[in-house]
């Protein structure tokens, strides 16, 4: 295996109430991610997937379960802990790209480190190599309207990476996106995961970046099984 454990699940389950119905969305969800490995979790839409993310990402709390992420249990941690672990251990992009359409490229990508109290002078420098690592520089000072998808989502990427999480939590990061612009948004997160060791995890129902996951897992009716070999996926 890549590394050391990062991302452990155990039991973990979630329900909702409707009315007076009741969905289970995840059932007993047990598994443990890597150091420095690409997952990516497939399923159909309202599988679950994007609530098992939350939960990840410390967003949701299960209803039952253990999360614990780089050795933090997040059921142990309240809302301003797992604020602060977001903001330095735990990257999360959500489908919409989560942008400020209104801001430019390096306000977007410099949000965590504000928000984090770093200076002026380490922020201007950490953004620029965030960009020209998903390859936006010379794009600073464009405002998020003007870009397209694939742009927003390598800005979303950038945003993401700024902080040098343990772990990187991807929504859909292809949806939408045409096949070039798939692949190149695909191929930034599994560098990402090769070149600084992070786990990066991708929830997804397009089957075109499958094969450039380390492992993969199905989500289907709530409950989580590996697939071996990727490409094996329904």
């Amino acid at each position: 295996m890549v590394g050391d454990v990062v991302v452990i699940l155990r039991g973990v389950s979630k329900a909702y109430l409707v009315g007076m119905k009741k969905f289970i969305i995840l059932r007993n969800v047990t598994a443990e991610f890597y150091r420095g490995e690409i997952i990516g979790i497939h399923g159909p839409s309202g599988a679950g997937k994007t609530t098992l993310l939350r939960i990840i990402a410390g967003l949701e709390r299960p209803d039952t379960g253990k999360v614990i992420v780089s050795g933090y249990d997040l059921g142990t941690l309240d809302e301003a802990g797992l604020s602060l672990l977001r903001n330095n251990v735990i990257s999360y992009i959500p489908q919409d790209y989560g942008l400020v359409e209104d801001f430019t490229v390096q306000e977007n990508v410099e949000i965590p480190l504000l928000i984090g109290g770093v200076r002026k002078e380490v922020r201007k420098e950490r953004v620029v190599e965030a960009l020209s690592y998903v390859g936006m520089r010379g794009k600073e000072k464009v405002r998020i309207r003007y870009l397209s998808g694939g742009e927003k989502q390598r800005v979303a990427i950038a945003r993401a990476l700024v902080t040098t999480p343990s772990v990187l939590l991807a929504d859909e990061p292809t949806a939408n996106l045409d096949y070039k612009n798939a692949m190149r948004v695909a191929e930034v997160l599994k560098r990402i995961s090769r070149d600084f060791g992070t786990t990066v995890i991708i929830v997804t129902h397009d089957q075109r970046i499958l094969d450039l996951m380390d492992r993969c897992y199905t989500l289907v009716e709530g409950v989580l099984r590996p697939v071996s070999p990727p490409e094996a996926l329904p």
